[in-house]
Order: structure tokens, then sequence, then C-alpha cells
């Protein structure tokens, strides 16, 4: 840890500047429709007629980490100092690039037990995600939902949350009051920065009649703490990433968690 700590710092010297994301809020979004251009035709490319490679109750997985080629210009923009230094500084150390996919909200009915309903990911006490709309998304596609880190702790003292207790819309709204939750909407090219172990979220609701499916580009970056990362040395961790290869720079090396978990 001390050893990221140090390469997070190293990295900030280098790539200084960029959005920051407060830590008693955890989430923010904002246009980045530019920078995300190629990343986006890239992801949708892939993506194009697929059905899934995965799914769960609330989305489908189009396209999965192996699908991402080392030089993809999704790849570029996740490990940009765009995304990165943001993620640095909210994290105080240099994080592991750990999955990425393409998702699609395919559902037209609300399921009880699914991330269309508030909950927290139970990677770790800290990790973050980057969601990267490839659609336009307005309130009626089922837009990413997030409430604010200091708030989701008021909601989880307030309801007693345990991991497994539902959260509903009105305990929030009774709590801390729905204006308080950040609603990820915009044209493609919106991006969310996210804490998504820290503030409760849900997302993929089913879209009103007539409005575009809602597809996204996303990423995921734990520290070595995940409950996802081998405890026994003698196991290696999953790697969503297999493109992703050492070539003997500290940084990126420990990026791709090649070292330092």
């Amino acid at each position: 840890m001390a050893k990221r700590r140090d390469l997070g710092q190293r990295y900030l010297a280098q790539h200084p500047g960029g959005v920051t994301v407060p830590y008693d809020r955890a989430v923010m979004s904002t246009a980045l429709v530019a920078e995300t251009a190629a990343a986006r035709a890239e992801a949708i490319a892939l993506a194009k007629d697929k059905e899934f490679q995965h799914k769960s109750d609330s989305l489908h997985y189009l396209v999965m980490g192996n699908e991402f080629a080392q030089d993809s210009a999704s790849m570029r923009l996740m490990t940009s100092p765009l995304i990165m230094a943001p993620i640095v500084r909210y994290c105080g150390m240099l994080p592991v690039l750990f999955n990425m996919f393409v998702t699609r909200a395919y559902q037209n009915e609300m399921l009880d037990n699914s991330a269309h309903h508030f909950h927290l990911d139970p990677e770790d006490t800290i990790s973050f995600k980057i969601f990267v709309h490839l659609t336009d998304v307005d309130e009626d596609c089922g837009p990413f939902h997030a409430l604010p880190a200091s708030l989701t702790q008021k909601v989880l003292d307030g309801v007693g949350y345990r991991g497994v207790s539902k959260v509903t819309d009105e305990d929030v709204s009774r709590l801390v009051g729905w204006d308080s939750v950040v609603r990820v909407t915009g044209p493609a090219g919106t991006v969310a920065f996210v804490d998504t172990t820290r503030c409760m979220h849900f997302g993929g609701r089913p879209r009103k009649a007539g409005k575009p499916i809602r597809d996204m580009l996303v990423a995921q970056y734990l520290l070595p703490t995940s409950g996802l990362f081998p405890i026994n040395d003698d196991h290696k961790h999953p790697n969503f990433l297999p493109t992703l290869k050492a070539s003997g720079d500290e940084t990126w090396d420990a990026l791709i968690g090649a070292t330092l978990t």
C-alpha cells in the first residue's frame, strides 16, 4: 500500500489538474463527449449484433474485458490521466484496473432483489467505477442513480443496512430527500465517476415506451485490499483483462495488477 501511495503521488505530480471527485460525495458526472468519442465508437462496434456474453437480472454484458486489446481506444481512455488522475487523487494511491465491459439495460420490468434498487457493491470499503454513456440518456431511459457517500451513511444507519436488507426509494426520500440523489443523464459521452462501494446506487430500470436502450462502457478499479484479490499468495486473482501485459514500467505494471497485489 505504501508503494502504491508513492506511485500515486508521483503520478499526480506528472499529471496535475483534471476533475476532482470530493471524498464526502464520492460521485460526480461530467460531459466528455469529444474525449470519449473514439472509445465509444470502438465499444459500439464491438457490441454490434451481439446478444450478450453474460447477464445479470438487470443487465446484459455485451462485451467482456478479454475483448479489449491493450492498444484499444477504450483501454487508452481508461488508463489516461483524464480518467486516472481523479481516481488516484480520490483513492490516495494508484489503483488496479480490474475489469472493463459494455452493458445494456434490457429489462422491461422492475425486478426485486436486483440492481434496479438501491444497493452497495461488496468488493471493498473503497473502490471506483467509470460509466460512459454510449447512448443518450434522459430521465425516461433508466439512468444511473447514486447517493453521495455521506448521505449514504445516513441511510445505512437509518435502515440498519447489513448488505442484504432492501433499501427503497421511499427510505432514501424520507431520510435524506430525493433531491440528494445524483441522476446521471445526458448525451452519449456523459461520464459518471463513482465509488460504488460507498455510494448506494441503482440503474437500468425499465425505460419508457419509445425510449432508446441504455448502453454503457464501464471500467472498474480496485485496491489490493479488495476481497476479489487473493489472501493466499499461492492463488492468482481473477484476470478479467488478459490482453494487458506487463512492460517493466512500474506504474503500468502496478496499474494492471501485475505487481503490488
